[in-house]
């Protein structure tokens, strides 16, 4: 059983797959202080909520999320509770160090086989609830870095300091590997300045392919410090190439290179970070490596990598292909006189691969065909409600719009054109025939959901009722979480009998910090579908909102949607994440 299997079935539960609806503006800055003020008392109630849960791990996980909450709306009140956080933080991280310390051997009740969930074969009780610290300590430090990077940094550097035993050290510093990416992107996204600081920092450390992530991060927020970050890491690779983690940094860079050059050409556009003298630099660097090393895995894209270098050292990618034999591909003139001397079999070949190409283009072209028809046919339904048509030819639009969505393909399509139908209806003052056609959705939907695309109907359900009724809406999600209570209850009772070890369930509690630390994060700031949603039944009747949170049955998952309704309420990001979400999946649909 995988940690993502849980992540779905809490994200199913939580966000409810629901479709993202145009936001609900509140009438007045009056009414947007007012809701502001409510969702900071329910944010503190939220903690002393989470002030109950009996695992360390999960207080602290919640609380930093709170922490950056609380931020949006009092920083030095959220300086304060990341104090608190931090300092909880430190005292755990100790206990672990001084246990491994003190252990010479591992007890007679400690299972060295454990770890069949998360890995860790082989490793005492400590190195895996010390696994758990480090994935919290993750969660930390990007929350941190949404608002004070240097505060994240920091943390993050000085955290790892307080352990001393060498076993915990290689955990930690193999969890590290990929985090500190991940962490500098955050970091840059917010600030340019501060990326390009941490990331010079960082390649003294070692060098790979997740630097190349970084470095577009900077050039697409500031294009200057993106240049200065791309020439520190091309002369670190200069000076000593053996801080290389891997050859694929090398095929990354030259690829991101030469795109970086081709999009700096078009019409004030940005200056790119190489010029060609460069990329020829690295492809003589990167001919070395391959010569140089003895890793097999060199032989499996030993094509691909000389590709690559060919285009800026012609010479080296031919000593190459000598090298590891491989042939250069022919040009199509060549294969063409190549095919025109051999008429009898390859004809047969060409003949049936053309005949499956054909039908595949046909498919092809059929699928996007239809995805451009769905997308025209939203594009009309958002208008119809902007439009100021005489009511006979309203009443024909809206009767055709009802005729296409029958035959569109896909209940989830269908579900989700009604419910914009339905929500443009209602914008033109006809609220009965908007409950009319959303129940022509209600009847696509299980009512007594029991698989995940009932859930994932329902959700949708939900979502477009929140447009067209949002009382039906509050009572249909009620109704929907009671009974998904019951499935989540009977997924950690399975949980607990697989997971022997305690890895994932503590003490009957989901241990959300075994996550990665970017369950929280995902879940409360990468809203996506459901923040739409959230928001608009927030600005229907808070109050209700606020209520229907404390439907679920467990604590974990209660907290859980409670910090998505405040994420919605206290981040005004969120709002921009509304539109996109809705684009891909009126696009998409949901499969």
């Amino acid at each position: 059983m995988s940690y993502k299997l849980l992540a779905f079935t809490l994200l199913l539960v939580l966000t409810g797959f629901a479709p993202a609806q145009t936001p609900t503006p509140t009438d007045s800055g009056e009414d947007a202080a007012k809701l502001k003020t409510q969702a900071v008392e329910f944010l503190r109630e939220t903690a002393n909520e989470v002030s109950r849960l009996r695992s360390l791990e999960n207080r602290i996980s919640f609380d930093s999320e709170l922490a950056s909450l609380m931020w949006f709306h009092d920083e030095k009140e959220a300086k304060a509770m990341y104090g608190g956080v931090v300092s909880d933080f430190k005292q755990l991280l100790t206990q672990f160090d001084s246990e491994m310390n003190a252990a010479s051997m591992p007890s007679d009740d400690d299972d060295m086989e454990g770890g069949f969930l998360f890995g860790g074969r082989g490793q005492s009780r400590v190195q895996r609830k010390f696994r758990i610290a480090m994935a919290v300590r993750q969660q930390i430090a990007m929350s941190l870095a949404e608002h004070a990077p240097d505060l994240a940094y920091n943390f993050y550097v000085d955290s790892i300091n307080l352990i001393s035993n060498p076993e915990l050290r290689k955990d930690a510093d193999r969890s590290d590997r990929y985090f500190e990416s991940r962490l500098l992107q955050q970091i840059a996204e917010s600030d340019a300045a501060k990326g390009l600081a941490y990331g010079k920092d960082s390649i003294k450390r070692g060098i790979s392919s997740t630097h190349i992530e970084l470095l577009r991060k900077i050039y697409k927020k500031d294009a200057d410090k993106g240049i200065e970050f791309g020439q520190s890491l091309l002369s670190a690779v200069k000076s000593d190439p053996k801080k290389v983690d891997d050859l694929g940094f090398y095929s990354a860079l030259l690829t991101f290179g030469e795109e970086n050059v081709t999009g700096s050409k078009t019409a004030g556009s940005k200056p790119p970070v190489y010029d060609r003298n460069d990329l020829r630099d690295v492809a003589e660097i990167f001919y070395q490596a391959i010569m140089e090393t003895k890793d097999a895995i060199v032989r499996y894209n030993i094509g691909s990598f000389i590709s690559v270098i060919e285009k800026y050292a012609p010479a080296r990618g031919a000593q190459l292909r000598v090298k590891f034999k491989t042939v250069k591909p022919a040009s199509s003139s060549y294969a063409s006189g190549n095919m025109a001397t051999n008429v009898t079999a390859p004809r047969v070949i060409a003949d049936n691969t053309s005949s499956a190409m054909n039908e595949y283009e046909r498919a092809q072209k059929q699928r996007e065909d239809q995805e451009n028809a769905y997308k025209k046919q939203i594009e009309d339904l958002k208008k119809l409600g902007s439009t100021n048509l005489p009511k006979d030819q309203r009443d024909a639009a809206i009767a055709q719009a009802r005729k296409i969505i029958t035959d569109t393909k896909g209940k989830d399509k269908k579900i989700a054109a009604l419910s914009l139908l339905a929500a443009q209806v209602k914008k033109m003052g006809d609220k009965d025939l908007a409950n009319e056609i959303m129940l022509d959705a209600e009847r696509l939907v299980n009512p007594m959901p029991k698989n995940y695309q009932d859930y994932l109907f329902t959700w949708m359900l939900a979502g477009g009722y929140a447009e067209a009724d949002p009382d039906k809406a509050f009572m249909l999600l009620e109704s929907t979480i009671q009974r998904a209570n019951d499935t989540i209850s009977a997924f950690v009772k399975v949980a607990e009998f697989i997971d022997v070890q305690q890895e994932m369930i503590d003490d009957g509690e989901v241990q959300v910090g075994m996550f990665g630390g970017e369950m929280i994060r995902s879940m409360t700031s990468e809203l996506g579908m459901a923040s739409g949603t959230i928001r608009t039944l927030v600005n229907a009747d808070f109050t209700k909102t606020r209520a229907l949170t404390n439907t679920f049955d467990r604590t974990e998952t209660r907290v859980l949607a409670k910090m998505m309704v405040l994420r919605v309420v206290l981040d005004k990001k969120t709002k921009a994440k509304d539109a996109d979400a809705e684009k891909m999946l009126m696009i998409e649909g949901v499969d």
